[in-house]
């Protein structure tokens, strides 16, 4: 497994990987589906807020993708971890986690947050407490049109 950053240059697969996860999109952001100028205009807004979105290597072939940001202190925001919905529920999920805690721990994170929008039936949160995340509080996101409720959670490394 390897990470490769996305740019604007390189974005056909981020949106095939994006769009083969529609129940994703129309809980997260309202919509079925993403475009390459919704792709280039949230990379943008990623590099400006220090965040650094990456493709999810095996075999050199990409299939997912992470968005983060690790600040001086450790703190590490984990925005996005999506993988392409044919190779979901065989364990590759776990795998990718394990992969990125390892890269950011080796960059010296010692806490990692997600938030989780956890207000449809078919939510992540199990994963992510099988993961070793805890639920610190609730809140509210907008991402694009779409306010979704929120589990922000925590894992101290």
């Amino acid at each position: 497994m390897e990470q490769r950053t996305i740019d604007t240059t390189n974005i056909a697969d981020a949106i095939k990987i994006y769009n083969s996860n529609t129940d994703f999109l129309i809980h997260h952001l309202g919509e079925d589906h993403i475009d390459e100028s919704f792709l280039k205009n949230e990379l943008e807004e990623m590099l400006a807020h220090g965040f650094t979105s990456n493709y999810i290597l095996v075999d050199n072939e990409p299939i997912g993708i992470l968005d983060y940001m690790i600040n001086g202190e450790g703190y590490v925001y984990l925005s996005l971890m999506m993988i392409t919905k044919e190779k979901q529920k065989n364990g590759l999920g776990t795998a990718v986690y394990d992969f990125f805690e390892n890269r950011v721990l080796n960059d010296g994170a010692q806490i990692i947050r997600i938030d989780v929008v956890d207000d449809y039936e078919n939510n992540v949160l199990p994963f992510w407490e099988k993961m070793g995340f805890e639920t610190k509080r609730r809140d509210e996101l907008t991402w694009g049109n779409k306010k979704s409720s929120v589990s922000v959670m925590e894992k101290v490394l």
